[in-house]
């Protein structure tokens, strides 16, 4: 079967790959978006999954999303992913052993795909396909991607690497920060996008994940325009263990204006473990916390409750703090986000506000705090999850984190 790199494309791919990389620290992002997809998220799991339009006779493949995966993989069994159109990455050319892969016996470059869920790791083959992509829709045309396009997967050999995913799951769509596999890194260098990528989640009618940095346009209710998101920005850590990982530098928790006593050491990541530290993932439905630290923000919030007279219920599962919902104050219930925020996650030299998502209407009666326990010896102090994330940017060229900041409305103006 013919190999889809000839000597050519490899040594173009490579001399582009040592370009994008020298130039991450000063490059500045392109006046052009890049690719978009919408998301699915599966109610069962909570799982988001992105829809790839992709083999030959074409079929939607959904895949899982995987902020710290290596790169986007599925079983190849005819059973489950049958396509005329794909080719294996040849064991003798130049793109394998840079992706530190070895051959075993085999022409084909091998692999190694893991499950974010079960955590079940597989061997298989790096194979490509042919798949339609579609152009950010707020680029105005300045975006043409070729399509069809063919971008590499992780083929796993074992059925049993589904596990645990949404149903209707095929794979896993990696996004990793470092691998030259991850959707990022085949986006920015097939079509020369900026290594960039943002996840909206909470945008109304809109569930996405763009690849190529700006333009990111929403309908602003409150005003009844069009607008270009603003964003603010932290740094990215590296957790040396962990480096596919979107790590953040979380300071301080402060709900309701009181900051949460937390032991500093569970907030900076140990560098000879990787444990410990604050990090982004979308696989985490709530944000999780350390026991300790969950233990004080619940304090808090109880604290708060206590102020306003409200009544505490009983626990409702998943959740364990809950409040008669009658008895909390009526803004609770509005539509526009209160003011001072309810909890806010303090960075260095920034402060991400959570509004509408702490507090969680769980049946007609009550309204739960919508973080988990997470353990006493979690590897992640602090996981954010994604029901406190409305829109956020990774962007890889900077080493930054973007996030929106909630408008505020004083309920006492």
């Amino acid at each position: 079967m013919a190999t889809i790199f000839s000597s050519s494309i490899i040594h173009f791919l490579l001399l582009q790959l040592l370009l994008v990389f020298l130039s991450f620290s000063n490059a500045q992002t392109p006046q052009r978006a890049g690719v978009v997809f919408d998301l699915e998220r599966d109610p069962s799991t909570l799982q988001y999954m992105i829809k790839m339009n992709q083999g030959t006779p074409l079929a939607d493949v959904k895949l899982v999303l995987d902020l710290g995966g290596i790169l986007p993989w599925f079983p190849c069994r005819k059973a489950v992913y049958n396509s005329s159109s794909i080719q294996p990455v040849s064991c003798y050319s130049h793109i394998c052993p840079i992706l530190s892969r070895t051959c075993v016996n085999t022409r084909a470059c091998r692999t190694s795909t893991s499950n974010p869920v079960s955590g079940f790791v597989s061997s298989g083959d790096v194979i490509s396909d042919l798949v339609i992509l579609v152009s950010n829709p707020d680029s105005y045309g300045m975006v043409k991607i070729p399509s069809p396009s063919r971008l590499a997967f992780g083929c796993a050999n074992s059925i049993n690497s589904l596990s645990g995913l949404a149903e209707g799951a095929k794979g896993v769509a990696g996004l990793g920060r470092s691998s030259v596999l991850s959707l990022v890194s085949q986006f920015t260098l097939q079509f020369r996008l900026a290594r960039i990528f943002a996840v909206e989640l909470y945008g109304g009618t809109s569930t996405r994940v763009y690849f190529g940095g700006r333009p990111y346009i929403h309908y602003d209710i409150s005003d009844e325009v069009m607008e270009h998101r603003d964003l603010i920005y932290t740094p990215l850590l590296i957790n040396p263990k962990r480096r596919e990982e979107y790590f953040v530098d979380v300071k301080s928790i402060v709900v309701h204006g009181k900051t949460v006593p937390i032991d500093a050491n569970l907030l900076s990541i140990n560098k000879e473990t990787g444990n410990g530290g604050t990090k982004i993932d979308i696989q985490f439905p709530y944000t999780t916390l350390e026991t300790s630290i969950y233990k004080a923000v619940v304090e808090v919030y109880n604290e708060w409750a206590k102020s306003w007279n409200a009544t505490m219920v009983a626990a409702v599962a998943p959740f364990t703090a809950c409040y008669k919902s009658s008895t909390l104050p009526s803004w609770i219930n509005w539509k526009n986000p209160i003011s001072p925020p309810s909890l806010s996650f303090v960075f260095p030299e920034s402060r991400w506000d959570i509004a509408w998502w702490d507090l969680f209407k769980v049946n007609d009666v009550a309204h739960c705090v919508q973080f988990l326990d997470g353990g006493s010896n979690p590897k992640t102090s602090i996981v954010i999850g994604a029901r406190q994330i409305e829109f956020v940017e990774f962007d890889l060229v900077r080493s930054r984190f973007g996030f929106v900041q909630p408008n505020f409305w004083d309920p006492e103006s």
